[in-house]
């Protein structure tokens, strides 16, 4: 059984890149430079306790959910790290943050222009958005430029969106599961 969890924990991170790599193809006959598509990673924060405050932190689960997080994207060049300011979000990020030795940047959901700024700010680069169950499929949405993604349940911590954004402002997403299954709606 530890055989097949080791060959998991060496495939997952190839399989993300094998998946980024898939979704920029289409790109390279368009713009002929990889170059130019920046990637962004949104990701909804790891499992918090639940101790009726307003800023709980992360769970056991929570902190295993974020060192799965930094795993994936070990061999991602991250540019930047944004997060909410809460302890939950800031907890999800910051195995991340720590490994590719990058500050984490606040960042207000409601901030208008928000995401065109990033993609104007790192073009050709790769970000990483971590936020809330009713913030990151806002940002989906607006990447994706359609209502596809519906907010994510209050128990569903799984959830990884990947966009590419090409220079002349199209995009491809997908959404995807890392970690432990939680459930959906």
């Amino acid at each position: 059984m530890k055989g097949k969890a080791k060959k998991k924990d060496t495939y997952f991170p190839l399989f993300v890149v094998v998946i980024c790599f898939g979704l920029m193809i289409p790109s390279y006959g368009i713009y002929g430079d990889l170059d130019s598509v920046t990637t962004i990673f949104l990701v909804r924060h790891a499992e918090k306790v639940k101790d009726g405050s307003d800023d709980p932190v992360l769970t056991p689960e929570g902190k295993a959910r974020a060192d799965e997080l930094m795993y994936i994207l070990k061999y991602v060049k991250l540019d930047v790290i944004y997060s909410t300011p809460y302890k939950r979000t800031k907890q999800t990020v910051l195995p991340t943050a720590e490994d590719k030795n990058l500050i984490i940047q606040n960042y207000k959901p409601a901030e208008r222009g928000f995401l065109e700024k990033i993609i104007n700010s790192h073009p050709g680069g790769a970000v990483l958005i971590v936020g809330h169950s009713n913030t990151i499929p806002v940002l989906a949405n607006e990447l994706a430029g359609s209502k596809k993604f519906n907010n994510l349940n209050d128990a569903t911590y799984d959830n990884l969106f990947i966009a590419h954004v090409y220079p002349d402002g199209q995009s491809n997403i997908i959404r995807m599961r890392f970690g432990t299954h939680t459930p959906e709606k």
